[in-house]
């Protein structure tokens, strides 16, 4: 079996969405401490994130002191920091490799949505054929 199998195609989809668009973000700020000393690129472990999420592992509720506030939840990310190889100012950013990094995740999230557009679809096509 996959390591993904038993999940529902919308949720996964959904799922992955979200953790792209964090990634994405995490990237961005990769590229936006590019000249910032002693900095250390950080990276997402999409695969055990996407999987923490899967799980309900990937949030925490936060208490309520009173009946009147809002339900809220945080969510939470796997990185993995790695010690690259560093410019004269400790910095461990690398500008090339965080701007593939972010086309191919923007290619991804792209993906996701497409087949989670497809799935939709095929679900509003099998309904209106049984009318």
């Amino acid at each position: 079996m996959g390591p993904f199998s038993g999940v529902e195609a919308p949720r996964l989809l959904h799922n992955a969405m979200r953790v792209a668009a964090t990634n994405h973000r995490i990237i961005a700020n990769n590229v936006a401490n590019a000249d910032t000393p002693n900095y250390n690129a950080v990276r997402l472990d999409f695969q055990g994130t996407l999987r923490a999420a899967l799980e309900g592992r990937d949030r925490v509720s936060l208490r309520k002191t009173q009946a009147r506030h809002l339900e809220s939840t945080r969510y939470f990310a796997k990185f993995d920091n790695l010690a690259l190889s560093s410019k004269n100012d400790y910095n461990k950013v690398d500008l090339e490799e965080e701007m593939t990094r972010l086309s191919a995740n923007t290619s991804d999230y792209t993906t996701y949505g497409t087949m989670l557009v497809k799935y939709f679809q095929q679900v509003k096509h099998m309904l209106n054929t049984l009318r």
